[in-house]
C-alpha cells in the first residue's frame, strides 16, 4: 500500500483526525500541507451534523488531477494510478474499482464538491498531527518510491562467425515498471570475471565499454557491432568466453540494479571461405521483375574451396539483422546459384527470382543484396559478402503480366484445346490491350521481346482489357508463332505481351513464359498445378510432399503415378520415358474424385532407382495412366525442391518461476514460459528445478540425463505455459522442494525423436525461494455465557492481521479442560467455523453440542476455544479457554 495516492492519504488523515477529535466547528479549522496552509474556502465544513471535506481543494493541492463529468454527476480524481469516483447523491464510491460505503452521499455546496468523513477516515495515510490549541491539522506526505527493479534473466547467444561483437545477441526481460529507470547498459564481462563482477564495478564501466538501451514497453535484444567491446575496454574477440549483464540505471538519486548473469558464451573462430568483394547491383530492365535486377561482384583471390556462390537478395528494412547464420538457412528456391567462371561475375535475374522471404522481386521495393560464399570442404564454413548498396527497381514503362496457368480443356485438336490464365497488370491506363503468343517449346529459350513484337497478326491472339484476371479459351484457327496450326502432340509454351498505348505506345512488356503443354485428343488430359514441398527431416521420401489437381474427367483414368525425376535429366523426360519407367520406381496414386496430396514413403525412389535423399534437386511429374480406353499423358514438371533438414529443436523463453502458496513444497512455485516458436519436432517439455548454487552448471547434457522423477512433465498445447508443480516434486538432484533453499528452474524442449534433432534448453529462470511458513496470532478477546436454552452463546475478537487466516474454529470442551493446539486441530465436527468476514462480537456464535457431538447439561463446566486456522497448512493457533458454569 506504499503507493497509495499522497492524495488520498492526505484526505484520509485530515478527516481521520477532525473525526477522532470529533470537532463540531470544522470551518474555523486549518489545514498545512508539506507546511502551505491551505486558503479558508478550502476547509472542511458541516452538513446535516457530519464533517464534509472539499475534495477539489484538497486534491488539487496535492498535484491529483480531478475530473468532473457533468452528464454522470460524477467527481474523478487520479494520481500516480491510484483512481477515486464519488457520484453526487450516492452513498458509495470506488477506490481503484473497489466499492466504500459513505455514510452521507457526496453533494455539492457552493460550487465545491463535498465527501463525508468516514469515507476517508477509514484508510491509511501519511504522517498526520492535530493542534488541539490551535485547531490545525499538519500533513507530511511521503516520499515518492525511486526504487527500480533489475531484470529478470539475461540471456547470450551466439548467431554469426564473425570473430567479434557481431557474432553475439544479448537478450533481456525489461522490469513490468519502467517508471523510474532512466536506461538500460548491457555488459560483456569475461567469464573468468564473472563471480567478481558486482554492482559496484558494473557502475563504473567506462560509456565506451557497455551498449546503452533506452526504456521502452517491450523485452530487448540486441545484436552486438564490430567495435563492442567488454567492460576492461578490449574487443570482443574470437576464442574467448564471455557472459552478459545487464545494468538498470534509475532515474535521480535511486539506486540502480544488476542482473544475474547470463549462461557462458564463445565466440567462435571456425575457418571459413574468403568473401566476394564490390557487390553491385543496377536496375537493366522494365519488366517489374527479378529480371530487371543485375548484380555484378569480384570473386576473391582464392576459391578453390568454394563450390559456387549465392546471390541473396533482401529486403532493405531486414539487412541489418541479415547474419551468415540467417543466409546458410535460405531455402534453395530463394537465392540464385552462381558458378565460378571469371574474375569478376554478372548475373542477371530471372521473373521467377524471390527475396529471402520468398516473395517474388518487384518493382518500388528497396532491396540490398549480399553473396554467399559456399564452402566445399567440410569444416570450413561459407562466408558472407558485405553488403550492397539498396535499389529499388522502377517501372519506366509498363508492368508485366503474369501467366498462372495453361490447361488442355477440351478434345478439338486445335486452339480451342488449350486455356490460358493471366493476372492483368495493375496499371491498365499504360496499355490498350493484350496478345497471347503460343511458342513451340523447344523454340521458347530464344523467345523474347523483340521477337514478341515482329510476330505477325495472324500468328498471335488479341484480348482487349478486361478490368480483370483474363481466362480466355483460344480459337479454332489460333496458330503459333511460326505460322502453324496449334495441334495435338507438340509441346508449347505461351507468353503475354502488354501493349503500350499513348505515351507508352512501342513500349511494350512481354510476360515470363508459361509452362510447357501438350494437347491430346486421346479423352485424357494432364493434371495441373503440381506442387512439391519438404514436410519431414527423416532424410528420404518421407520428406517428399507432392501435391496436384486431379484431370477434370477421370471416367479414362485408372490412376496416377508419382515420378521423381533428377532435376539435371528433367528436361529430357517425356511421355515415352514416364511410360518406361519400372514400377519399383514410381509412386501410385489412386483417384479419389478429388485433388491429390501425397507423402512419399521410405523407400521412395526417383525413376533411376535412387532412394531419395536429402541435397539432391529433384523435379515432380505425374503421369495420368489410362484404363485401356486412352493413351497415358505426362503433366509438366513441378518447381525444382531440394530435401534439407529444416528441423531444429527451439527452447521455450522467458521462463519465469513464482511463489503462489505457502505450503513450504512444490505446490507453492508456479513455473510461466513462452512455448516453442516451433513445436513441430517437439513431443514434451520438462521442467527442471535446480539449486540455484549449481545452476552454473546445468547444461543440455545434464538436463538429458535428469530421471523422469526428478522433472515436471508437461504436454505442448499450442499456446505459452503456466504450470504449478506438486507437493512431492523434487529438483534435479532428487530432493523435496523446501524451505531455507534458492532454487532456479529450466525446461528442456524434448525431441520427438525424429533423424537429427535433439533436445534444446531454456535459459535460467531468476531466483526464486519458497516463503516463511504461514503463521497466526491466536484471539486474545473471548466470551461466553448459557443462554435460555441451554445453548452456550460465544463473543471473541478476531485477530488484528488475518493476512494468512483462513477461518475460526469455535468449540466447547466439556469440563475446565486445558486442550494442546494439536488435539483442537483434530476437531473437524462438532464445531462452528466462523468467516474472517464474520462480526463474532455482533452476530455471537450459539454452540448447542460439545466437541463430542452432546447436548450441554445443565450444572456441568465447558470450556470454550478458539482456534485460529492458518492458510495453506501454516501453523494455527489457539487460544486460552473461557469456562462457562
Amino acid at each position: 500500500m506504499r503507493k497509495i495516492l499522497s492524495m488520498l492519504i492526505a484526505s484520509i488523515m485530515i478527516v481521520s483526525v477532525l473525526f477522532q477529535s470529533q470537532v463540531q466547528a470544522a470551518p474555523a479549522i486549518s489545514i498545512y500541507i508539506n507546511g502551505v496552509k491551505l486558503s479558508t474556502d478550502q476547509a472542511p465544513m458541516m452538513i446535516k451534523n457530519r464533517a464534509m471535506l472539499p475534495l477539489r481543494a484538497i486534491f488539487e493541492a496535492l498535484d491529483a488531477k480531478v475530473f468532473w463529468n457533468q452528464k454522470a454527476k460524477t467527481v474523478t480524481a487520479k494520481k500516480d494510478g491510484t483512481t477515486i469516483v464519488l457520484k453526487l447523491g450516492s452513498k458509495t464510491a470506488t477506490i481503484n474499482n473497489v466499492k466504500v460505503n459513505l455514510d452521507v452521499p457526496a453533494q455539492s455546496k457552493k460550487g465545491r464538491t463535498m465527501v463525508p468523513v468516514r469515507f476517508v477516515s477509514e484508510a491509511m495515510g501519511d504522517e498526520v498531527i492535530w493542534n488541539k490549541s490551535t485547531s490545525s491539522v499538519f500533513i507530511t506526505t511521503s516520499a515518492p518510491d525511486e526504487s527500480v527493479s533489475g531484470v529478470s534473466y539475461v540471456t547470450a547467444q551466439i548467431i554469426g562467425q564473425s570473430g567479434d561483437g557481431r557474432d553475439l545477441r544479448v537478450s533481456f526481460a525489461k522490469p513490468s515498471s519502467e517508471v523510474n529507470i532512466d536506461h538500460y547498459r548491457v555488459l560483456i564481462v569475461k567469464s573468468a570475471n564473472t563471480s567478481a563482477f558486482n554492482i559496484g564495478k558494473a557502475s563504473a564501466v567506462s560509456a565506451n565499454n557497455y551498449t546503452r538501451v533506452a526504456v521502452g514497453s517491450q523485452d530487448s535484444s540486441i545484436t552486438l557491432s564490430a567495435q563492442s567491446r567488454d567492460v576492461d575496454g578490449e574487443l570482443i574477440s574470437t576464442n574467448k568466453s564471455y557472459t552478459a549483464f545487464v545494468l538498470t540505471v534509475a532515474k535521480g538519486s535511486g539506486s540502480s540494479e544488476l542482473s544475474s548473469p547470463s549462461a557462458v558464451v564463445t565466440v567462435g573462430s571456425n575457418q571459413s571461405v574468403l568473401a566476394v568483394n564490390s557487390v553491385a547491383v543496377r536496375d537493366v530492365s522494365d519488366y517489374g521483375d527479378g529480371r530487371d535486377l543485375s548484380v555484378t561482384f569480384t570473386k576473391p583471390t582464392s576459391d578453390g574451396d568454394i563450390a559456387n556462390y549465392r546471390v541473396l537478395v533482401v529486403k532493405t528494412s531486414d539487412a541489418s539483422k541479415f547474419t551468415i547464420a540467417t543466409a546458410n538457412n535460405v531455402a534453395s528456391q530463394n537465392y540464385t546459384s552462381v558458378t565460378k567462371s571469371g574474375s569478376t561475375l554478372t548475373t542477371a535475374l530471372s521473373s521467377s527470382s524471390r527475396d529471402t522471404s520468398g516473395e517474388v522481386i518487384k518493382s518500388n521495393v528497396p532491396y540490398t543484396v549480399f553473396v554467399l560464399s559456399v564452402s566445399n570442404i567440410a569444416n570450413v564454413s561459407n562466408k558472407l559478402s558485405s553488403a550492397s548498396t539498396s535499389i529499388s527497381l522502377t517501372n519506366n514503362s509498363i508492368t508485366t503480366p503474369v501467366i498462372t496457368s495453361v490447361t488442355d480443356v477440351s478434345n478439338n485438336g486445335d486452339g480451342r484445346d488449350l486455356r490460358i490464365n493471366f493476372n492483368k497488370i495493375v496499371n491498365e491506363s499504360t496499355i490498350s490491350a493484350y496478345r497471347i503468343f503460343v511458342v513451340k517449346a523447344n523454340n521458347a529459350n530464344s523467345f523474347n521481346l523483340t521477337a514478341a513484337n515482329a510476330v505477325g497478326s495472324s500468328n498471335y491472339t488479341q484480348f482487349n482489357k478486361t478490368g480483370s484476371n483474363i481466362s480466355q479459351i483460344l480459337a479454332s484457327n489460333a496458330r503459333d508463332v511460326d505460322g502453324s496450326s496449334i495441334q495435338n502432340g507438340v509441346s508449347y509454351k505461351v507468353f503475354v505481351l502488354a501493349v503500350g498505348t499513348g505515351s507508352y505506345s512501342g513500349t511494350n512488356t512481354l510476360s515470363a513464359a508459361s509452362s510447357a503443354i501438350t494437347l491430346s485428343n486421346n479423352g485424357n488430359v494432364t493434371v495441373t498445378n503440381i506442387s512439391v514441398s519438404d514436410v519431414n527431416d527423416y532424410g528420404d521420401g518421407r520428406d517428399l510432399s507432392v501435391a496436384f489437381n486431379r484431370v477434370s474427367d477421370e471416367s479414362n483414368i485408372s490412376h496416377y503415378r508419382v515420378m521423381i525425376v533428377p532435376s539435371s535429366y528433367s528436361s529430357s523426360f517425356n511421355l515415352a520415358a514416364a511410360n518406361a519407367v519400372s514400377s519399383a520406381n514410381f509412386t501410385q496414386v489412386n483417384k479419389t474424385g478429388y485433388n491429390l496430396t501425397q507423402i512419399l514413403s521410405s523407400n521412395a525412389r526417383d525413376i533411376y532407382g535412387a532412394l531419395i535423399q536429402n541435397g539432391v534437386s529433384y523435379k515432380v511429374f505425374v503421369l495420368s495412366v489410362s484404363n485401356g480406353s486412352s493413351s497415358n499423358t505426362l503433366s509438366s514438371s513441378s518447381s525444382a525442391i531440394s530435401l534439407s533438414l529444416n528441423s531444429t529443436i527451439v527452447a521455450p523463453t522467458n521462463v519465469a518461476a513464482s511463489i503462489i502458496n505457502n505450503f513450504g513444497d512444490g505446490r507453492d512455485i508456479e513455473v510461466t514460459f513462452n512455448k516453442a516458436s516451433n513445436e513441430n519436432y517437439i513431443s514434451e517439455y520438462r521442467i527442471m528445478v535446480v539449486r540455484a548454487d549449481s545452476y552454473g552448471g546445468f547444461t543440455l547434457p545434464v538436463a538429458n540425463s535428469v530421471t523422469s522423477k526428478n522433472y515436471t512433465r508437461v504436454v505442448k498445447q499450442g499456446t505459452n505455459i503456466r504450470q504449478a508443480l506438486s507437493s512431492t516434486a523434487t529438483d534435479t538432484s532428487g530432493n523435496i522442494i523446501t524451505r531455507g533453499v534458492s532454487y532456479r528452474v529450466f525446461v528442456l524442449s524434448v525431441s520427438d525423436g525424429r533423424v537429427n534433432t535433439v533436445n534444446a534448453l531454456s535459459a535460467a529462470s531468476g531466483q526464486v525461494s519458497l516463503g516463511a511458513p504461514v503463521t497466526v496470532a491466536a484471539v486474545t478477546y473471548l466470551a461466553a455465557a448459557r443462554d435460555v436454552n441451554g445453548n452456550i452463546t460465544v463473543y471473541f475478537d478476531k485477530v488484528n492481521d488475518q493476512t494468512n487466516v483462513a477461518s475460526y474454529t469455535v468449540m466447547a470442551v466439556k469440563g475446565v479442560t486445558n486442550i494442546d493446539l494439536a488435539t483442537a486441530n483434530q476437531v473437524s465436527t462438532n464445531s462452528i467455523k466462523v468467516s474472517t468476514s464474520a462480526d463474532p462480537r455482533k452476530t455471537p456464535i450459539v454452540l448447542n453440542v460439545d466437541t463430542a457431538g452432546k447436548a450441554f447439561e445443565r450444572g456441568v463446566s465447558y470450556s470454550i476455544y478458539i482456534l485460529t486456522v492458518a492458510k495453506n497448512s501454516g501453523t494455527s493457533a489457539l487460544s486460552s479457554n473461557f469456562v462457562v458454569y
